[in-house]
């Protein structure tokens, strides 16, 4: 084969293997304390692309924003992120995100077989726990719809849900194991609601965001 039709076939074969660099990025980092995006320390304006991990050691902080979304994870806590269409997507593997959700805008939140979305197109705030056996799910602005395998559940603003985890780990808890008809919801008193911590109000509140 001449070595000009070999180098004409490589140039096309290459140009249909991906490359990170060509990807369309999700959004930045806006602030970051002992933060991570995957293996690298993060740090203000690095790009965050789909499928890109987001951690935070003890004592850290870590916020950013894509589209018309905002998140802030507290310390010991991890996340991925990623976009599906026109729905913004973050899959919590541990710890804590708090998340605010312009006009507009559609998230889609999971932690375990928990599934958390925005149910209105309005400015929509709130916060997702992952404990050992079970998923606290609280509303700060509009109402969340909240879906625990086949049980859906909306939880209205000001309102905070503990939601079991279907995974068994209810046998090590004092409520023993929960019957199959059993709603696997539980409203928390609101004084014994999860706080967002004054970072992530600052995070949301900065006037230097972009």
């Amino acid at each position: 084969m001449p070595r000009r039709s070999l180098a004409t076939i490589l140039v096309f074969l290459l140009a249909g293997i991906p490359v990170r660099g060509q990807s369309a990025s999700l959004g930045v980092v806006t602030q970051s304390s002992l933060g991570h995006l995957n293996n690298a320390n993060a740090s203000v304006g690095s790009t965050i692309y789909n499928g890109d991990r987001l951690s935070t050691e003890a004592g850290g902080t870590l916020g950013v924003r894509f589209g018309s979304v905002q998140l802030v994870l507290s310390e010991n806590s991890a996340i991925f992120v990623g976009q599906e269409g026109l729905t913004s997507t973050a899959a919590l593997q541990q710890g804590s995100v708090a998340f605010n959700v312009e006009s507009g805008g559609v998230l889609r939140l999971t932690a375990a077989d928990v599934r958390v979305r925005t149910q209105s197109s309005a400015l929509t705030a709130g916060q997702m726990t992952l404990e050992k056996c079970a998923v606290v799910v609280t509303s700060r602005v509009q109402a969340l719809e909240v879906t625990a395998g086949k049980e859906t559940k909306i939880v209205e603003t000001g309102q905070s849900y503990r939601v079991s985890l279907d995974t068994g780990c209810g046998k090590q808890t004092s409520r023993g194991p929960l019957p199959a008809a059993h709603s696997r919801f539980f409203l928390i008193p609101v004084i014994f609601g999860v706080p967002i911590v004054p970072a992530i109000l600052e995070a949301f509140e900065s006037p230097d965001r972009p």
